[in-house]
Parts: C-alpha cells; sequence; structure tokens
C-alpha cells in the first residue's frame, strides 16, 4: 500500500508539471494570436484639401468633354433616342474598390493553433472529471472501517490534485473530517507533532500522507477493533432470550473472529444449567452445527 501511494504521488507530481508546460504553451500563443489579430485599415481617407482622389466628374457638367450644360442626363432622355436603362447600362462605376484586408489571420488553418487545441483539450477532459464525493466524518464507530475510510480520502485527493499544494494540506483536511471523543487524542498529538506547535517535537515525515496512514491504522484498524470487540462480548448476558443473547454475541464476533472452544466456552457460561445438560448428551460437527443446538436446546 505504501509503494503505491508513493507511485501515485510520483504521478501526480508529473501531471502537475505537465500543467506548468500548458500554461507556458497559452501564455506564448495567445501572443501570437494578440499579435496576429491587430489588422490595420490601410484605406486612404479623403482629404479636403485635394490630397485623396478627386471626385468623378458629373455628367453634363460645365468643363466636362462633351457637357453642354449643367442640366440632369436624365432630362434629354427623349432626345437622344435610347432608353433610360440602356444609357445607364454603359455608365462606368466610379466608386474606389474595397481594399483587400492584409495580415487576415485564420487560427484554423494554423498548425500549432491546433496542436495546442487539441492538447488543452485532453488535459481539461482528464481535470473536468466528475469529482469524488467528499470523505464522511471519521468517529470510530462500529459500523465504520479506517480502511474504507483512508481509500476514500485518496480517491478525493486524486481528483481533485489541484486544489492540494503539498500532502500536508491534505492531512490537515483529513484530520478536519475526523471528530469525536475517541479519535480527538489521535488528532491533537498528530497535527502538533507534524507542525511543532505547543512545545511538541516536530517529527521529521510526518506531513507525508503514506506516515499519517500508517499511524492511523494500528490506532483504528481492525486490531484495535477485534480487541474493543473481545471486551465487549464479556459484557454481553443471558436474559432469557437465547436469540437475542446469540445474535448480540455473533454481530461482536465478526470482528474479534473467536472460534472452536474459546467462542463455546465464552457462550456457554452465560447459558443455564439445564440448557449446559441438555447440550452435553452429544458431539457436534463445526460451531455452526453446536449453535443451532443452543437455539433449540436453551
Amino acid at each position: 500500500m505504501k509503494q503505491e501511494m508513493i507511485e501515485r504521488q510520483r504521478a501526480e507530481q508529473a501531471r502537475d508539471g505537465k500543467i506548468s508546460e500548458l500554461r507556458a504553451m497559452v501564455q506564448t500563443l495567445m501572443g501570437q494570436v494578440e499579435g496576429k489579430g491587430k489588422v490595420s485599415d490601410p484605406t486612404a481617407e479623403a482629404s479636403g484639401a485635394g490630397g485623396g482622389r478627386p471626385p468623378p466628374p458629373r455628367h453634363g457638367a460645365a468643363g466636362a468633354p462633351g457637357g453642354g450644360g449643367g442640366g440632369d442626363p436624365d432630362d434629354d432622355e427623349e432626345g437622344s433616342g435610347r432608353k433610360p436603362d440602356e444609357r445607364r447600362k454603359g455608365r462606368r462605376d466610379e466608386r474606389p474598390a474595397p481594399q483587400p484586408e492584409e495580415n487576415d489571420y485564420d487560427p484554423e488553418n494554423d498548425e500549432q493553433f491546433n496542436l495546442f487545441s487539441r492538447v488543452m483539450a485532453n488535459a481539461l477532459g482528464q481535470r473536468t472529471r466528475v469529482p469524488a464525493e467528499p470523505p464522511a466524518m471519521f468517529r470510530n464507530e462500529k459500523q465504520q472501517d479506517i480502511r474504507m475510510w483512508l481509500m476514500t480520502c485518496t480517491d478525493y485527493f486524486g481528483r481533485n490534485s489541484w486544489q492540494w499544494e503539498d500532502e500536508a494540506q491534505r492531512i490537515r483536511y483529513a484530520i478536519s473530517r475526523m471528530d469525536g471523543k475517541e479519535v480527538a487524542p489521535f488528532v491533537l498529538t498528530y497535527r502538533r507533532q507534524m507542525t511543532g506547535e505547543i512545545g511538541y517535537t516536530r517529527q521529521e515525515g510526518y506531513e507525508f500522507w503514506h506516515v499519517f496512514a500508517e499511524q492511523a491504522l494500528p490506532r483504528f484498524g481492525p486490531t484495535h477493533e477485534a480487541a474493543k470487540s473481545l471486551r465487549e462480548m464479556g459484557s454481553v448476558k443471558y436474559r432469557g432470550d437465547v436469540a437475542k443473547f446469540l445474535m448480540e454475541m455473533e454481530n461482536l464476533n465478526i470482528h474479534a473472529r473467536v472460534t472452536g472452544i474459546t467462542w463455546r466456552k465464552m457462550i456457554e457460561d452465560e447459558l443455564p444449567v439445564e440448557g449446559l445438560r441438555r447440550l452435553s448428551h452429544r458431539e457436534y460437527v463445526d460451531d455452526g452445527e453446536w449453535l443451532e443446538a443452543v437455539r433449540t436446546v436453551t
């Protein structure tokens, strides 16, 4: 498990380095896009002082070739012998043609931009996965397993790795998800030994997640739960209801895992004398058969 956590840590560091490279590429390419996107308008504006192109002469104006006066050519359509549409058909459009834009930047044809888009799409696709649910509050209750809780924390950190600067922040978050009088001594002691606060000697390596897991497992793991269940089994009493008595003992034995003569002795110590006499009439193959006989004769 330790080796697995170390490999996951290295993978996260490599992924963070890749993100830094992508950010540098973003800044470089965005600078190129901004530089290429600035297009100047080369169209010259007409100047009132004669610097621009002069307006075309009006047909029929004074001084124009063939001009006979200031009248509109449409006024003598009947004398020209041509229809109005035919007279306008030969007229040349004197308006200036639109100038083509220079340095027109098309990002779709930029190979560098397309490469960057693919890389960013791949990176963002990995970062937009559905985030893991935050770990539940750990209070060391009977239905809680410290191994499952640590695995939930690891999954949550892995899917939201960009939120944590280092492993010490992950440990502080995990400690904040531990509550109750049974876990409070461990939380306070580990936090102070990790930071060296309030006169505690700072312990080397306590800022790493695998060390935190190694310290939490012996304290709240199956070994501790087994000893706790074994003590509680000794306090269970038979009060006339054999089904309830056996159910309590079997539930506690899930963690204690007591079998054989020890398991039978713990139950026999609470049974009435008449029930023990009936059980002694025969031999039993295993603990399951013996428990069925206890339910029958008691």
